[in-house]
């Protein structure tokens, strides 16, 4: 049966019902799943080393900042600004916060780990099995989608208990089960949505442009990514909130004249409502060029005017220092190394190595 292996290592007791009908239709059409493929040797070890030297290290960091969490006496800078009680009650949050997510962090890395020298490649031979190795857009496609299933019996158990424990305990939490489910639903949707447009554009570029490959993918991408900046706030986030005016037009004309100061070239101006899910606030920008938009989550408008456009202002700042395009640029030169060493890998002697190595059998 599908994962059973993981199933038996972790101690997991009940399969997801997608995965278990996968299992039981692989199984008819096939007549039983493929033997569990052998992963193992140097390329494996230097990245199962590499990771786990990269987790050491974040787990060090987040150490060091645990120990601030325990400190009870404001710092100098907060004194005059944010009350003891403020300060004590973020305090217990952020350790609260923190503590699980060292919890969920180390076990979140054992299990996938587990998955990637047990599961992972066996899923492909399923995948393989049940379609054939031509039909490398179908096996992609289930795979990525099996791989998801496998993940959300350990992500989505962490998020129940970080919404409706650790949030709830410090009363930040205003969702409730019916709503997280329907929203889990949702962006599951949409991920296999637009999972299933772009994968089989990846591959036809892959094999399309042979070694120049990696230039097209990287423009693919970047296309992608302005189109997801438009996609996002306009057509993805209305799913899942609603998007209204400001209601207090004295605030927001203060917010505009604050734009026209800075220059920023505000066209809309929007609250949503972010209380049904959060006690969070938040507030963002978005948009691209000379069209752009600020969006307030309605549980700031409790706050005055005057606290409310210092946290405007901190979102002009972002723009006007261009930390946007700062990030983009940053983001768009790591992608295009790491594609041009997919190519160079590709291309090269050592691939049919590393692939067998890591489980995916002869190229």
């Amino acid at each position: 049966r599908l994962l059973n292996i993981s199933r038996k290592g972790l101690g997991m007791v009940w399969l997801c019902p997608e995965v278990e009908w996968l299992s039981w239709r692989f199984a008819s059409l096939t007549g039983g799943t493929p033997p569990l493929p052998s992963v193992g040797g140097s390329y494996v070890y230097a990245y199962l080393a590499f990771a786990t030297c990269l987790h050491i290290f974040e787990q060090y960091l987040e150490l060091r900042q645990l120990r601030k969490n325990f400190e009870t006496e404001r710092p100098m800078e907060f004194v005059g600004a944010v009350d003891e009680a403020t300060f004590l009650n973020c305090q217990a949050y952020q350790l609260d916060k923190r503590l699980f997510g060292f919890v969920k962090d180390n076990i979140s890395f054992v299990v996938d780990k587990v998955i990637f020298l047990l599961v992972n490649a066996w899923l492909w031979a399923v995948c393989v099995q049940a379609f054939g190795n031509e039909a490398e857009h179908s096996c992609a496609l289930l795979w990525l989608f099996m791989q998801r299933c496998a993940d959300k019996l350990v992500s989505v158990p962490f998020s129940l208990y970080s919404k409706f424990v650790i949030e709830e305990r410090h009363g930040l939490n205003k969702t409730i089960i019916c709503r997280f489910l329907i929203d889990l639903a949702k962006s599951e949707l949409l991920t296999c949505i637009s999972g299933g447009l772009l994968v089989p554009c990846l591959i036809w570029i892959v094999r399309s442009y042979g070694k120049s490959f990696y230039l097209y993918l990287w423009a693919a991408f970047q296309v992608s990514t302005l189109l997801y900046m438009w996609i996002c706030p306009n057509i993805i986030q209305p799913i899942f909130s609603r998007f209204q005016q400001i209601e207090d037009s004295a605030l927001r004309e203060e917010i505009e004249n604050l734009a026209v100061q800075a220059q920023f070239p505000l066209i809309k101006l929007y609250q949503i409502d972010g209380s049904r899910r959060s006690g969070h606030s938040d507030a963002y920008s978005f948009g691209v060029w000379k069209w752009k938009r600020i969006v307030l989550h309605d549980t700031l408008l409790h706050l005055n005017q005057e606290d409310i456009l210092a946290i405007i202002c901190q979102e002009l700042g972002h723009w006007r220092f261009g930390h946007a395009m700062i990030s983009q640029v940053i983001s768009a030169l790591h992608m295009f190394i790491f594609f041009w060493l997919f190519g160079v890998l590709m291309y090269s002697d050592v691939l049919n190595l590393v692939v067998k190595q890591f489980g995916y059998g002869e190229i």
